[in-house]
């Protein structure tokens, strides 16, 4: 993964596509922000001021643009986090 790559995530506690989309990150040495928004009340207003409906949600910045992803979409974090970062 690029080192200048920020990735925050938006989770619930019993959600399993945010566990599988923590799992999958953990699995592949990915650093994250996890942002529980059922327990941590700040998370949880800055997940409704972004006007965020579905967790997970998923940022990942670079310094010059953010994605967002809802869900857990494997292969497109696959090629932002994994495939960009094999070709340097």
């Amino acid at each position: 993964m690029k080192k200048n790559y920020g990735v925050t995530v938006f989770t619930m506690p019993h959600c399993p596509a945010c566990i599988n989309l923590k799992k999958w990150l953990t699995k592949e040495k990915i650093t994250f922000t996890e942002k529980d928004i059922i327990k941590d009340l700040k998370a949880q207003k800055e997940f409704e001021d972004q006007g965020l409906k579905y967790a997970p949600t998923i940022f990942i910045e670079n310094g010059e643009e953010t994605h967002k992803f809802i869900g857990s979409p494997i292969k497109e974090l696959e090629k932002i986090l994994l495939l960009e970062s094999s070709s340097q």
